[in-house]
């Protein structure tokens, strides 16, 4: 199974550094960003995946990627509630 996930991250480390990759939509980050909670054994919690947002948020240097972030932190904002 190791061979997998190494050849998963792989492609995806390749698609990422691929000249032709485009600032991904929303949905796409939040699915790697799941991906990558779920990976590390993490829960994927509303408190998690906004911790990792603003993590990206402090890690990314691409304006086009950084709005992308701001825009699932704020979806992610939305969808909390007060329970």
């Amino acid at each position: 199974m190791r061979t997998q996930s190494t050849s998963a991250g792989r492609e995806i480390t390749d698609y990422f550094n691929s000249p032709a990759w485009n600032a991904p939509k929303e949905a796409e980050l939040l699915a790697v960003i799941m991906m990558e909670l779920m990976q590390a054994g993490k829960p994927t919690t509303d408190k998690a995946l906004i911790a990792s947002v603003i993590k990206k948020l402090d890690l990314e240097k691409d304006e086009g990627v950084l709005q992308s972030y701001r825009n699932v932190l704020a979806q992610l904002m939305q969808g909390t509630g007060d329970t």
